[in-house]
């Protein structure tokens, strides 16, 4: 959030003029927009280390009669932000968690309500039908890439290893020597590539995703809406409901600020359904494939087992 227009020529107009204790408290102002407009003053007067009445006396000095007259162009502000940036929602945040009647808990549920929503969603908005489609698109593929770029890219590696337990021929698109599109160049005709993302969309994962499905690559998108840039080329699109995402799912009863970044919770119940349904739907391939890695992972001894205890003799 950057600082209301006509607040900002207020304070330059009047910065030189004000005494020293007032003009440290514009210059806290002008570098916390977002506070201001979410904080109460008592709070803002804390953070800078003045006695709440300064903060009121620059909200005096610069011509607003009270200081609730001087918040509500930075609460405008904050109303009007489309897309607030980390900051504004870190310090939403914060708001929240001081605000009167605020326990400890009042995050963690509704963080917890934006989770259950987003999981929630996967299967309301993707029936049977639309995961049946694209594992088929997976048991034809020559060979399957996973796709997934900064918080998706956790997402990506889980699910390639997830599915690697039941099928030999993916790999991950993991850009390891910043050579991403290299990588991608090994996949041709007959082959799929999963891509995974959320808003704000990567430009590099949608651009890669574009250029793969241009080779005639079977594009799969795990994503969050239906005019998501990857859905553009997407052969099949499956898709979350965001928790601020309105007229597709409802919000949780909770309002309020649940993170300053965005649940990845929705992507993840995406990649573990595509799974287990192209599990389910793998026949006898899957389960042979299945009992030669379980037998590598014991000869291996790759999981930890306790020692059996000593009977005494």
């Amino acid at each position: 959030m950057t600082l209301p227009t006509h607040v900002a020529q207020s304070l330059q107009e009047k910065l030189e003029s004000l005494p020293p204790e007032l003009q440290r408290a514009a210059h806290w102002v002008a570098a916390h927009p977002a506070e201001v407009g979410l904080w109460s003053m008592r709070r803002q007067a804390q953070a800078l280390g003045v006695a709440p009445a300064t903060m009121l006396r620059l909200a005096r000095a610069i011509g607003y009669a009270s200081y609730e007259a001087f918040r509500q162009p930075f609460q405008q502000a904050l109303a009007g932000a489309g897309n607030p940036g980390l900051r504004d929602r870190a310090a939403a945040l914060q708001a929240a968690a001081g605000a009167p009647g605020a326990t400890d808990a009042t995050g963690h549920d509704v963080l917890t309500g934006y989770q259950i929503q987003a999981i929630s969603s996967v299967c309301t908005l993707n029936p049977p039908g639309t995961f049946d489609a694209a594992v088929q698109t997976l048991l034809n593929a020559r060979q399957v890439g996973f796709l997934g770029t900064r918080s998706a890219f956790g997402i990506a590696f889980q699910m390639r290893y997830a599915y690697q337990l039941v099928r030999r021929n993916s790999v991950l698109i993991d850009g390891l020597g910043g050579a991403p599109a290299e990588q991608a160049d090994n996949l041709g005709a007959g082959d799929a590539l999963i891509v995974i993302s959320q808003a704000p969309y990567p430009t590099a994962t949608v651009q890669l995703a574009r250029q793969v499905a241009q080779r005639g690559i079977a594009l799969i998108a795990l994503t969050d809406d239906p005019l998501s840039p990857l859905a553009v080329e997407a052969r099949h699109t499956l898709r979350f409901a965001p928790p601020d995402r309105d007229g597709v799912q409802a919000r949780p009863a909770r309002q309020g600020p649940g993170s300053f970044f965005h649940t990845t919770a929705g992507l993840l119940g995406l990649a573990e359904h595509l799974i287990a349904r192209l599990t389910a739907r793998g026949g006898a391939d899957v389960l042979n494939r299945l009992t030669e890695v379980e037998e590598r992972l014991r000869a291996d001894n790759v999981y930890w087992t306790a020692p059996a205890s000593r009977r005494p003799g």
